[in-house]
C-alpha cells in the first residue's frame, strides 16, 4: 500500500475509481483528486503483481459527534479481483495509519451492498442516515 501522488499515478487509478464511481470523467479526473488534496484527501492504492488492484481515498475528520477520525471516503477493489482479501488488507493497513495520525476510530459510509463486508472485518453499523437536497428545491427557501 502506498500513497498515489503523481499525476500518473493518480491518472491511472481512474478506471479503478470508475468502478466505484461511474459518474466520473476520465478527463477531469486529477483535477478532482487535486481539488479534494487541498481539503486534506489522501489516494492510497494497493498493487498486486504490479496491478492495481484497491483503492482508498481518505480525510482526516473532527467533528463533535465522532471527535477526531480517519474518514474513508472511497474504498474499492477492482471486480475481478474482489473476495480476494485486497479490501481487508487496506483497511487494516488504514488502521495502522490511523492510529499513527492519532486517530482511535475510521468511519466510512456504507453501501447496503457491503455492510456485510465491513460487519465482517469488525464494523458497527450506525443508525445515521445520510441525507441530500439540491438546495433550489428545499421547501421554504
Amino acid at each position: 500500500m502506498r500513497e498515489l501522488s503523481t499525476d500518473d499515478e493518480i491518472t491511472a487509478a481512474f478506471a479503478l475509481m470508475a468502478e466505484l464511481r461511474p459518474h466520473l470523467v476520465k478527463d477531469t479526473f486529477l483535477e478532482a483528486i487535486r481539488r479534494q488534496q487541498r481539503d486534506g484527501y489522501r489516494l492510497f492504492g494497493g498493487l498486486d503483481g504490479g496491478e492495481l488492484v484497491v483503492l482508498a481515498g481518505v480525510r482526516d475528520g473532527h467533528t463533535l459527534v465522532r471527535g477526531p477520525h480517519l474518514f474513508v471516503d472511497d474504498l474499492v477493489t477492482t471486480a475481478a479481483r474482489q473476495r480476494s482479501g485486497h479490501g481487508a488488507a487496506m483497511l487494516r493497513w488504514l488502521a495502522t495509519y490511523a492510529r499513527g495520525r492519532g486517530f482511535d476510530r475510521i468511519y466510512l459510509d456504507s453501501r447496503d451492498t457491503a455492510l456485510g463486508f465491513y460487519e465482517r472485518l469488525g464494523f458497527e453499523p450506525l443508525t445515521a442516515v445520510p441525507c441530500r437536497i439540491d438546495v433550489a428545491r428545499l421547501r421554504g427557501s
